[in-house]
């Protein structure tokens, strides 16, 4: 509180002249001007004040505890039941009592040190408050967003007052003004909307969202809430209400295609598998290129990182590694998803993306990434206990299965005899009797019984290379006679809808002194295979509250329980997908037969290990109902902020969360035998506990310098642990039957020792930013952290990273009109981020085995690293915002580049070393790229609003360098083995992050056709089938897509409907399908039809039958000799689909090796989701006298792909693995889509 500190010197000097000149007149003045000077000390006092709408008389007491200045009035003085809210920054007493009483008619005048409230007079005789009824009248209404959904909180002003209120939860507001005042309405991320007060009412009030409004707020990094314009890098922002209404799998499902270089991968494309999100490029290439979440100050472990040990042993493996969300090849397990499919959609208030090191840089390695803030919804201010209830539905279809041929069958009679011997059960075994006409898997004879083994290796069972399916009779394996007919949904057995219902129920309420907020969520989910689901229930907490004038405590908790039962498989697990048994395990005959029977009357397993067309995958029936494994997840995030306004510059925040997880994983398979001793029963524990705390202390000066100059200086430390502890135990060899139980077991020879580990980090950090602001145009910030990492070795502990960022508004200072342009921002920024790596990586670690039935410590396959240094991050980032036709046009254009050095790499050792790798810090990946985003408001009228937005982004990753002897760095491969029998994903010095690795054809250089060699079995008929393929790996693709985007139209309607729709789309990038080889080696691609349906060349059989089924490879000999031999069509397609070695002599490979023919451009465009809401208009809530408000949602997801450059509805999304070895796709699952609706209502 200031005061005029020459007040008292000028009194004294006018009262010196006074009385030199007359002291008669010298003693009255001097009594009126002291007077007047100390009414101008008490007026000239400064407050800062910020006041939700109040009674004035609270208003008042709140003002006397602030400036020590008392007020005087009479009851009949101030109106009754008359609410404004204040605001005031610094400002001088009287003019904030000015503003504040003016509209009232009421004055003030300083008597004795008190402030004396008057009504005032006018040559009626004063206005009294029955006029001010009556030239007051309750304005109402409701506030929408563009897609229907009410808004809370909005601040509903009348234009130049300080009278005011604020929207409640479900978007109502009431307000007294008269004909002709102006509201005004705002709320942050939205433009400020102006409308006047006329006969209509209620009033329907729609804001629309604004990335560069001048008001637009932004939660950033530390949870610190900044205008947008004054950042210096790029943050995008979605409402939570959107985040619910999108039914997405999860909710970072629901950011893609909504967010410029935000790309989501959900590998098995069903509800509560994992998800990949990638911001911008990849800036490691083994270690995590996932953004770090926070969830209301608390960093949220979405790795589901199971201790090493655990994870990694030979019986720990098989449970815990299907939880891990980085599968990198088609073997991977059982997907239990992330930990981010926990949050509750409905308890999300906004997302705020935070793109690059440089928005994230407080975060410090964490955030290397990017970030995603979650803020959770702490309730708003409503009248009483509100009610709010939602229910949704939604049902996942699988629609876009597998495109294959159904007129030719399977290559054997199709029938099966008398058993001949028994199995180990002692029943019958069905087995099968083939000709040897067609391409046979169990003797390897290809047509007319021409061994090909050598050329395509042992083929799947799933071969349909068989007679025309025309409907000739044929014996069945029962011994009836049936006829041989398609079976064009063969495909879809045991594929059925899927089926999502969910209940949120939540009570909140708030006052000027705080808000609370507290749910209840139920989810049930029914997957789209059998005997598989999942439900969630999720208890949410979460409280705003005003302790006293100057501090402030929010409060957030949310307790989770999780159980999933036998995921959906995908991949090449004979035992378990389904996908893979239906087609390279089943011909095209295949009828589902076995289905039924998988168990015999006795409840034993029914082997079925010779059953027609089927083979390999005899069993998996069987694991699919009776081979149980649950997933039993439990998860407290909760967490603490206190907020203490110690003085008008010094402000503190102290914050302490947690994230407490428990999973559970338990393993159930029935015993197989009539004894019911063979059967299998594991059981792991895990849990994952993590802590938090922040501090940070803030100096702030608004007006410095006349006032060109704010200032914000703060300082602050963290202090981070998580602690995991697992165990894991299992037995398969029983002594009581049907007992699942780890005492259950013989142990004899072959004991099962606990596998048990431990796992601790910690970091300790310090950091401090200032951001200074010059004449609202010109912003910096710079921020400094120091961390102190257990994961590194002593001496490296420490580590030190800076970042600056600046943005300049330029538009004011052109004076150019904002009809044309109406914002103008230029941003540049600089950051590093230092990466430290997984615990234990500079230590050995020994593992609890087993040998020779006695317990023993296994050595580390890997050594620890030595001199470890944290990864550096180095990005470079910079913007540029326009705004045009008064923000009805917005353009965000972004370009960064960066380098990652000192990589976190595992390079292989020769085997003499008695390890497999050693850790070392290794290599320099670059990352750059460009981002769009495009907002243009079509037609904005009262009638009709109708918005686009627009999003494309490109990045580019290459690395730069290795450590000397190294130049390739595998990321995943196909059979998880190498690529020794497939191809793999690398990165390789000089190359694009992502290269696919593979074997190609070895291609003459002056035909550069592909090189053939001469027939080795000396066949004929085999002659010009033969290609050559390259010695090692060679690039044949890469995955990462060229350009990836977005857009969506939202159109709204005066009635209260909106329809919302995202078209998202991945250019260019390449895939390796391994089912697409497959079905072209199976003889089930339409393409190989063509042939076989007499569109070949003439070709003579070996029996010298006639027949159009002949084709001429391309190739030339190493004489230089164009092929020109006709061969049956069965050498053009049967090498696709094999990944087994064949010489040809000297070393040379054959052309089985050859991975380059299922390489394919994988661009597609897809209808990601379109969305009715109607919000029921208040005028109807009103009359039903029930609910407050009332909305219905219908949304379609994931509907189909408007273009796709893959053959055979093959999915495009469908790669295998979450982790960074994308661009492998093996016997991926259909294509789903999910029709669903949301009903909302408010109590």
């Amino acid at each position: 509180m200031h005061k005029f500190a020459n007040s008292n010197r000028t009194v004294i000097f006018f009262m010196r002249v006074a009385l030199i000149q007359i002291c008669l007149l010298f003693c009255f003045l001097t009594c009126v001007f002291a007077k007047n000077v100390r009414a101008q000390e008490v007026l000239s006092k400064k407050i800062s004040l910020d006041m939700p709408p109040s009674d004035l008389r609270n208003i008042l007491k709140a003002i006397t505890e602030k400036t020590a200045v008392n007020f005087t009035y009479s009851n009949s003085t101030l109106p009754a039941k008359y609410r404004v809210n204040l605001v005031a920054r610094d400002e001088q007493l009287g003019e904030v009592l000015q503003r504040l009483l003016s509209p009232l008619h009421i004055t003030f005048e300083v008597i004795n040190e008190q402030v004396v409230l008057k009504k005032e007079k006018s040559s009626e005789g004063g206005m009294n408050i029955e006029t001010l009824k009556i030239l007051f009248k309750k304005i109402s209404g409701t506030v929408t967003s563009t897609d229907g959904t009410p808004l809370p909180g909005v601040g509903v002003m009348l234009a130049g007052t300080t009278k005011g209120t604020a929207t409640d939860a479900n978007g109502h507001f009431e307000l007294e003004a008269q004909d002709g005042d102006v509201l005004i309405f705002s709320s942050i991320g939205f433009l400020q909307k102006r409308v006047t007060v006329g006969a209509t009412t209620p009033l329907a009030i729609v804001l629309t969202a604004s990335a560069t409004s001048l008001d637009a707020v932004a939660v950033t990094a530390l949870g610190i809430k900044r205008s947008v314009r004054t950042l210096g890098y790029s943050q995008e922002e979605v409402k939570g209400a959107e985040v619910a209404r999108s039914n997405a799998p999860n909710i970072i499902n629901a950011l893609g295609g909504k967010m410029a270089g935000v790309n989501v991968t959900n590998p098995n494309g069903v509800d509560g598998g994992s998800t990949r999100i990638v911001i911008g490029g990849n800036n490691a290439i083994q270690g995590d290129n996932q953004p770090l979440i926070i969830v209301d100050g608390m960093p949220m472990a979405n790795d589901l990182a199971t201790p090493y040990d655990v994870r990694n042993s030979p019986t720990g493996s098989a449970l815990y590694a299907g939880t891990k969300a980085d599968a990198s090849n088609t073997s991977a397990p059982k997907d239990f998803g992330s930990p981010i499919n926990m949050i509750n959609p409905e308890d999300i208030e906004s997302i705020s993306v935070l793109k690059g090191p440089t928005a994230a840089a407080l975060y410090g390695g964490k955030g290397a990434n990017g970030v995603i803030l979650i803020t959770t919804k702490k309730g708003v201010k409503r009248s009483g206990l509100g009610v709010d209830y939602t229910y949704g539905f939604k049902s996942i279809e699988p629609y876009r299965y597998l495109q294959l041929q159904n007129e030719y069958g399977a290559g054997g009679m199709i029938s099966l005899n008398t058993p001949t011997y028994l199995d180990v059960n002692g029943k019958p075994s069905l087995t099968t009797n083939w000709d040897g006409m067609f391409v046979d898997p169990k003797t390897g004879s290809g047509p007319y019984g021409v061994n090909t083994y050598n050329q395509v290796g042992w083929p799947g069972s799933g071969l349909s290379w068989g007679p025309k399916m025309d409907g000739k009779m044929i014996t069945w394996w029962d011994g009836s006679q049936q006829a041989d007919v398609p079976q064009p949904d063969n495909i879809k057995l045991l594929y059925r809808n899927g089926l999502q219902s969910s209940h949120n129920v939540s009570l909140s309420g708030g006052n000027e002194w705080g808000s609370i907020r507290a749910s209840f969520s139920r989810l049930d989910n029914s997957a789209v295979l059998p005997n598989s689901d999942y439900y969630r229930n999720t208890f949410n907490l979460g409280a705003n509250m005003k302790i006293t004038k100057r501090v402030n405590v929010q409060l957030t908790s949310s307790y989770i329980v999780n159980q999933y039962h036998n995921p959906p498989q995908l991949g090449n697990d004979d035992g378990n997908s389904w996908q893979k048994r239906l087609v390279y395990n089943a011909g095209r005959n295949y009828r589902g037969e076995d289905i039924p029977i998988y168990k015999n009357p006795d409840g034993t397993q029914n082997t079925l290990s010779g059953f027609p067309w089927v083979g390999n995958g005899g069993a998996i029936v069987w694991n699919l109902y009776e081979n149980n494994t649950d997933q039993n997840r439990r998860k407290l995030l909760a967490g603490i902020q206190l907020n203490y306004e110690a003085t008008d510059f010094l402000d503190f925040v102290f914050r302490g969360g947690l994230d407490n997880n428990t999973n559970e994983l338990i393993t159930k398979n029935t015993p197989t035998d009539v004894l019911g001793l063979k059967g299998y029963y594991g059981h792991g524990t895990e849990r994952d506990n993590a802590s938090n705390m922040d501090f940070i202390g803030t100096l702030h000066k608004e007006k410095m310098f006349d006032g060109a100059l704010a200032a914000k200086f703060s300082v602050g430390g963290t202090i981070y642990q998580r602690d995991m502890y697992g165990q894991f135990n299992y037995n398969d060899n029983w002594s009581i039957p049907y007992i699942y139980s780890l005492n259950n077991g013989t142990f004899l020879g072959n004991p099962h020792p606990v596998v048990e580990s431990e796992l601790r980090k910690r970091m300790n950090s310090v950091y401090s930013f200032l951001n200074l602001s010059y004449k609202d145009f010109l912003y910096l910030d710079v921020t400094g952290r120091n961390d102190w990492s257990s994961a590194l070795p002593k001496g490296q502990w420490s580590y030190f990273f800076p970042s600056f960022a600046g943005s300049f508004v330029f538009n004011d200072l052109l004076h150019i009109d904002p009809s044309i342009l109406s914002f103008g921002k230029i941003r540049v920024a600089w950051a590093q981020a230092a990466v430290d790596p997984a615990p234990y990586q500079v230590n050995y670690n020994y593992t609890a085995s087993t040998f020779a039935g006695q317990a023993a410590i296994q050595l580390p396959t890997s050594l620890p690293a030595f001199n470890f240094k944290p990864a550096i991050n180095t990005t470079a980032d910079f913007g540029l915002v326009l705004g045009f036709l008064n923000n009805n046009l917005n353009l965000d254009l972004r370009y960064y580049s960066g380098k990652s050095r000192n990589q976190i790499l595992r390079s292989p050792l020769p085997l003499s070393s008695g390890v497999d790798n050693v850790v070392v810090n290794s290599g320099v990946l670059e990352n750059s790229g460009i981002e769009m985003i495009l907002h243009a408001k079509v037609v904005n009228r009262d009638a009709l609003k109708w918005d686009i937005a627009l999003n494309l982004a490109h990045s580019n990753n290459k690395l730069i360098s290795l450590s000397e002897g190294t130049d390739r760095v595998d990321m995943g491969s196909a059979w998880n083995d190498g690529g020794g029998h497939g191809p793999v994903v690398s990165a390789k010095v000089g190359d694009q992050f992502g290269t696919i690795y593979g074997y190609d054809h070895v291609y003459d250089p002056v035909t550069h056709l592909p090189l053939m060699v001469q027939d080795p079995y000396d066949k004929p008929e085999m002659n010009g089938t033969l290609y050559r393929a390259t010695d090692g790996l060679v690039p044949i693709g890469n995955a990462t897509p060229k350009l990836t985007g977005g857009i969506t139209n939202t159109f709204t309607f005066k009635n209260g409907i909106s329809v919302s729709a995202l078209v998202d789309c991945k250019i260019g990038g390449d895939i390796w399908s391994g089912t697409y080889a497959t079905i072209m080696q199976q003889g089930q691609a339409p393409e190989t039809l063509k042939e076989r349906d007499g569109g070949g060349l003439a070709y003579t059989t070996p029996d010298g039958t006639k027949t159009n089924w002949g084709v001429v490879l391309p190739g030339v000999f190493p004489d230089g000799k164009v092929n020109d031999n006709v061969v049956h069509y069965y050498y053009k397609y049967m090498a696709y689909g094999v990944w087994s070695s064949t010489d040809l002599g000297g070393g040379i490979k054959g052309s089985d090796w050859i991975d380059k023919s299922s390489i394919f451009t994988n661009t597609w465009v897809k209808m990601r989701e379109i969305s009715v809401n109607y919000q029921v208009p208040e005028r109807i809530v009103r009359k039903a006298k029930i609910f407050q408000a009332a909305s219905l949602t219908l949304v379609g997801r994931d509907l189909f792909y408007i273009y796709t450059t893959l053959p055979d509805h093959i999915n495009p999304e469908g790669v295998n693995g979450a982790g960074n070895a994308q661009g492998l796709e093996f016997m991926s699952l259909p294509s789903f889509r999910s029709l669903g609706f949301q009903v909302r209502v408010s109590f």
